[in-house]
């Protein structure tokens, strides 16, 4: 045993839901020598089990805890809360689950039970003696909050951290309040009602002593993690300067732009929102016929036109009120829900605004003078006149904000705005988010949601810099970490990163190695499995205990067992819920608790059989469903890396499989279960000769150390957010030549390697 590691085993009786089921004392006879320190308990999660166990880490100075008993996803953490005081820090505490895998789910004796118990538990022991447990570190945060970007939702950010007496830093275009509202208009059309508090809240954060002004600059580059950040800032001569920061608020808006050609618009008589709103305020109230089109649906971007809505409604009021013979229609897509409470309804009667929808089978014609219609209540053509015609703006992230947010990394999504997709994480696995973005770049918003986001952001850091200030501002343990000596800078990492963790790095010499900012870190891990140089780690949960824990699991199977490796968010709560429907299943499948399968890395894949195992298959998410953007897409890459280089070698490459169950369909897990075990167990055993040793062998080498296909691989996947694969990324069948012949070319074959046909239809090499 690793003589730092100083294990307890706690198995829990768990009423009568494990041990009539499970001969314990059996279970702990067969463990007592592979752990510290072993005991059985009723009930661990108790207050006395806990006051027992925590007595034990203090008598046998116990620094890795194993709890062996029901559902780790549901009581892991209160696990971890309870023997925090005592040292026990997440990542040193693991829960076999015995009540929802074993005890209950098939027919075998409790002495069968007890030995299939006593395989999963040594397996935990073994991951545990691998852990190198991290430090609990603290982050200080000394420097100022800088907000760039120049979006309106920096001010009452600032003002938030000024009140609470952080010093702040502003990069700002212009820094005269009256040409700041006059430009509200470009982001935020038909708001004026709010302009003149907005105004007061600028000048009261250009004057604060607390406030930095950095105008006429931009940001041009960012290193560092949080609590550590350093800008470099680009003068508009040219010169750059440095700046340190502690924290960095994004105030990034949207550009509003015309549409195309075909719905008229030429800048004069048909506009867009903001072009009306500066018609309405410097040029003078349009008479005549003035016609708003909510647009959006024939742009595409539905999702926008309540937002074009209001705005056209904020906008047909003031008109209204200024010129009440003017003739107003807000013509809209039948499909959307109209904007307005009982009280507005009554108000646009009262004005004389008419709301107007129109067949959504068929897309209006703007004429000169005129937009063609089909009407729904005869679903005839219909014409409506006009002096001047207002469609919606389209909205994206442009320009400066566009670039601004590259430079901050957080664009590495195929969404045109900022928030886009995200890891469907627990919140205690978040130590903030990825840069506090606000306003309508994070995602379209009106002027009051924008202001409400740069208050939230600005709460933010506060409660980070009292966290601070009181010590208890931890960084996250389960983050990668990346290794500068084997990091070559690939950047694969950082585009395969479904949090936006990953940045780049200033080291000696030139280099650009990555980091990870651990309080960005979601701790997925699919990163790491990807890097192909093994530079990055995830800590307290590495690919090292992995493969211990596989590879001891492995070992003590038997013919026609297997191994699966099922994520927490869809096979592992699939088993325990099939356990909860008092299904069965066949005892021969040895379920193993992971994050995501994505965070697999292939040598762990590989070492399994190298082990002994008969077979793997790996369980997650719904592939469109998945919590980390696409771990399964990526696991699906890599057992597909494994079954060709099973047929290279001769080996059935039906022994590894990937499959997906959902928590509610548990009954479709046990179809899996079932399914592969039988087939594991048709394929009889692998013959454990010298041969096939060395060919594990030569996998395994070649799945963990061999940079040229780990690249080939990594390239391969697909990106968070994307839809498709990148352009410059070849479909399946040409991939897979490609891959195929690196594989040939990378496979080390002695030279008695032989050609023969051991596939039916399938020519195989094999050493």
């Amino acid at each position: 045993m690793n003589s730092n590691a100083k294990i307890g085993v706690f198995i829990c009786k768990c009423g009568e839901s494990i041990e009539p089921l499970i001969d314990l004392n059996g279970l702990k006879d067969s463990i007592k020598d592979h752990a510290d320190y072993c005991d059985i308990l009723s009930q661990p999660c108790l207050t006395p089990g806990l006051g027992h166990i925590m007595s034990a880490i203090s008598k046998h100075n116990l620094n890795r805890i194993i709890v062996a008993g029901c559902d780790g996803r549901i009581m892991l953490k209160k696990f971890e809360t309870a023997l925090e005081p005592v040292d026990i820090l997440k990542g040193q505490v693991d829960m076999v689950n015995l009540r929802s895998h074993v005890a209950a789910v098939s027919d075998t004796s409790p002495e069968q039970k007890a030995i299939k118990s006593a395989k999963l538990i040594k397996a935990a022991i073994a991951e545990m003696e691998a852990l190198i447990p991290t430090e609990q570190e603290r982050t200080q945060l000394e420097g100022p909050v800088a907000i760039v970007g120049n979006g309106i939702g920096a001010f009452p950010a600032a003002q938030k951290l000024i009140k609470a007496g952080v010093d702040c830093v502003l990069s700002l275009e212009n820094t005269d309040p009256e040409e700041i509202i006059d430009n509200l208009h470009q982001s935020y059309p038909g708001e004026r009602e709010h302009h003149g508090r907005v105004k007061q809240m600028v000048k009261d954060v250009l004057g604060h002593e607390k406030m930095t002004i950095i105008e006429n600059s931009r940001l041009k580059e960012l290193i560092g993690v949080t609590g550590d950040y350093t800008m470099v800032m680009e003068e508009s001569d040219g010169t750059e300067k440095s700046l340190n920061a502690s924290m960095i608020i994004a105030a990034l808006d949207a550009q509003l732009f015309p549409p195309d050609p075909e719905f008229g618009y030429d800048g004069q008589k048909v506009l867009i929102q903001p072009e009306m709103e500066i018609q309405i305020n410097k040029k003078g109230v349009p008479k005549g016929e003035v016609v708003f089109w909510v647009s959006d649906y024939e742009y595409g971007t539905p999702e926008f036109a309540g937002l074009s809505a209001k705005s056209a409604w904020l906008m047909a009021q003031q008109i209204k009120e200024a010129s009440p013979s003017t003739q107003i229609i807000i013509f809209y897509n039948q499909m959307m829900a109209l904007p307005l409470s009982a009280f507005e309804r009554g108000v646009s009667r009262k004005l004389g605004i008419s709301w107007v929808p129109y067949d959504k089978a068929v897309r209006p014609t703007v004429q000169d003078g005129y937009i063609t219609f089909c009407h729904l209540k005869d679903h005839v053509e219909h014409e409506i006149s006009w002096d001047f015609l207002v469609l919606s703006p389209k909205r994206a992230l442009r320009g400066q904000a566009q670039t601004t947010a590259k430079i901050l990394g957080l664009i590495h999504k195929q969404t045109p705005f900022l928030t886009g997709h995200h890891a469907k994480v627990r919140p205690e696995m978040i130590g903030r988010e990825e840069t506090y973005i606000v306003g309508s770049a994070r995602y379209p918003c009106d002027l009051q949601e924008t202001l409400n986001q740069g208050r939230k952001a600005g709460n933010k850091n506060v409660e980070m810099f009292e966290k601070s200030s009181q010590l208890q501002l931890f960084v996250p343990r389960n983050v990668c970490v990346v290794d500068p000596e084997k990091c070559v800078g690939c950047g694969q990492c950082q585009e395969l990163c479904d949090c936006g963790g990953i940045g780049v790095a200033e080291y000696p010499g030139g280099g650009i190695p990555r980091m990870v900012d651990p309080m960005v870190c979601t701790g997925g891990g699919t990163c790491a499995a990807a890097c192909p140089y093994n530079a990055l780690v995830l800590q307290n949960n590495s690919t090292d205990q992995r493969e211990a824990r596989i590879a001891a699991l492995s070992r003590q199977l038997e013919p026609g067992e297997v191994v699966s490796l099922a994520c927490v968010w869809g096979g592992q709560p699939a088993a325990d819920h099939a356990y909860r429907k008092k299904l069965t299943y066949d005892p021969g499948i040895h379920i193993l608790g992971v994050p995501c399968v994505g965070q697999i890395d292939p040598s762990v894949m590989a070492r399994a059989f190298l082990e002994g195992a008969p077979g793997l298959i790996l369980i997650g998410c719904d592939p469109e469903e998945c919590h980390h953007s696409y771990g399964i897409d990526h696991t699906w890459n890599r057992v597909n890396m494994i079954k060709k280089l099973f047929s290279l070698c001769g080996i059935d490459r039906r022994r590894i499989a990937l499959a997906h169950a959902d928590l509610n369909k548990p009954e479709e897990f046990v179809k899996t279960a079932n399914s592969f075990t039988s087939l594991i167990r048709a394929l009889g055993p692998i013959e454990k000769t010298q041969a096939n040793h060395d060919k594990f062998k030569s996998i395994y080498h070649l799945c963990k150390y061999n940079s040229r296909i780990r690249t080939l691989l990594s390239v391969a996947l697909r990106r968070p957010g994307e839809k498709i694969y990148r352009g410059d990324q070849k479909y399946a069948l040409a991939f897979d030549k490609d891959f195929n012949q690196a594989l040939e070319e990378e496979y080390d074959f002695p030279e008695s390697a032989l050609f023969e046909e051991n596939i039916p239809g399938k020519g195989v090499l094999y050493a």
